[in-house]
């Protein structure tokens, strides 16, 4: 299985972004000849491939709609609204696959695809009947939680000893007494990034003096995960740095998958696991987790709060995840008032399917 790349397919310069109408706009790469939509709006830029997902014709502005928002295809007419990325006709048939904006400092933007855009769907696995019990996630502190998959366990973004951010952060919420017995026992161990309230180099001290050969798994940003790690002078012997996009098999139940943020490529991540064919997606600290295109049939999301300090859950606009989902999906603990609220939507001792 090929790894996830980020690539990017379109560059425009400042005086080309400034001249880009409100609407729909076409623009053609120089380097390969590929053509691209762009729709202005008040809210900002959308964008796309000029490519019908019907048989591949070209799109080109739809003069019956007034509002300027449908590209129509040369082929077979099919119609697509650039400011939702559905296709209208035929109705519910596919959603358009919407490119990355990346705008860069000097006022000029990139477009950029992923690819696989959807790595998920590689070699599917059978969905089986779960026993009651037979998975458990337990809320520990801050952004850490464990996952009890079967006989295995699973611990995320272990911060469990001392502060943050140079002595600014402190824990809000006590870690259970035994959490550090659990993290030297875990199975697997996934930290999201470098920033300090995930990666604890205080805790992993611990790790280390303990089992320093504990596995742990970290995604391929250009700026490691482990960056400080000789300077830590935290002994750890087992981390493992994978790749984008690509099933990590434990066994024949379980497998991860680490993805890369849209908006911080360079250093953030986020992951799926999957325990018999049931979905579990932790968004962590990605403000646009794989560019913002997300699995649709999990069966459990985590996110943090928006913001860091702010009291309400991530969202991402356009997909599954609304405040509807959450509702239906997830039972919440209200947090205290402070610096941080719990950092999780996933709480105590859940006990899933």
């Amino acid at each position: 299985m090929i790894s996830q790349k980020a690539q990017v397919v379109l560059l425009l310069d400042a005086e080309v972004v400034n001249s880009l109408q409100v609407g729909i706009n076409f623009k053609k790469s120089p380097e390969d000849g590929k053509s691209y939509i762009l729709y202005k709006s008040k809210s900002g830029l959308k964008a796309c491939k000029n490519q019908c997902k019907h048989q591949g014709g070209l799109f080109i502005k739809d003069i019956e709609d007034l509002d300027g928002r449908t590209v129509k295809c040369t082929k077979h007419n099919w119609k697509l609204n650039m400011l939702t990325m559905k296709y209208m006709n035929p109705p519910d048939s596919f959603m358009q696959d919407e490119l990355e904006v990346e705008y860069l400092g000097d006022g000029g933007l990139q477009l950029v695809e992923l690819n696989p855009p959807d790595p998920w769907l590689a070699n599917p696995r059978e969905r089986l009947v779960l026993k009651e019990g037979e998975v458990k996630v337990t809320y520990l502190t801050h952004a850490c939680m464990e996952l009890q998959l079967g006989e295995r366990r699973f611990m995320f973004d272990p911060w469990l000893k001392g502060p943050a951010f140079a002595r600014g952060w402190w824990l809000l919420h006590e870690p259970p007494a035994d959490a550090l017995d659990r993290l030297c026992a875990a199975d697997l161990i996934y930290i999201s990034h470098i920033h300090s309230d995930h990666l604890s180099y205080p805790t992993l001290k611990v790790l280390s003096e303990r089992r320093p050969d504990a596995p742990i798994y970290v995604g391929d940003t250009s700026r490691p995960v482990f960056w400080y790690l000789e300077q830590s002078q935290v002994k750890l012997t087992n981390i493992n740095v994978v790749p984008f996009g690509v099933w990590q098999n434990v066994d024949e139940h379980l497998r991860f998958m680490i993805l890369m943020d849209g908006i911080h490529p360079e250093m953030d991540t986020c992951i799926i696991v999957e325990y018999k064919g049931h979905m579990i997606l932790n968004t962590v600290d990605c403000t646009r987790p794989n560019g913002g295109r997300l699995p649709q049939s999990v069966d459990l999301m985590m996110s943090d709060f928006a913001g860091g300090a702010s009291g309400f859950p991530m969202t991402f606009y356009g997909g599954k995840y609304s405040g509807n989902f959450y509702c239906n999906r997830c039972c919440r603990v209200e947090g205290t008032s402070g610096h941080r609220k719990c950092r999780s939507i996933i709480f105590i001792i859940l006990v899933l399917f």
